[in-house]
């Protein structure tokens, strides 16, 4: 689950890094991989009017883009998100 306190120590490493990225069933429009033993949370975009993702990078910054590097995977199952996952929220705001 993505918290205002969640960090990307280091993005160039992360970019380097094979992430699987998979829907993130605590969080609408939210994913989740694993990176140097780290949770690290990208968030779909609302597009046209967002970038198609958003890496959340902590402290109140992020990285855009519209196509996700080589050596990531993000998975959405057919399903989408549980109705149990938390309501997507605007692009910087975060569930308490």
């Amino acid at each position: 689950m993505v918290t205002r306190a969640s960090v990307v120590a280091d993005l160039d490493q992360a970019l380097a890094t094979q992430i699987d990225f998979v829907a993130d069933p605590l969080d609408s429009s939210w994913y989740v991989g694993n990176f140097d033993g780290e949770s690290v949370y990208v968030r779909m975009g609302n597009f046209p009017d967002e970038e198609a993702y958003s890496l959340y990078l902590g402290h109140g910054r992020w990285m855009d883009f519209s196509r996700v590097p080589d050596n990531w995977t993000i998975t959405t199952p057919a399903e989408g998100w549980p109705s149990t996952a938390r309501q997507r929220l605007p692009k910087g705001e975060f569930h308490a």
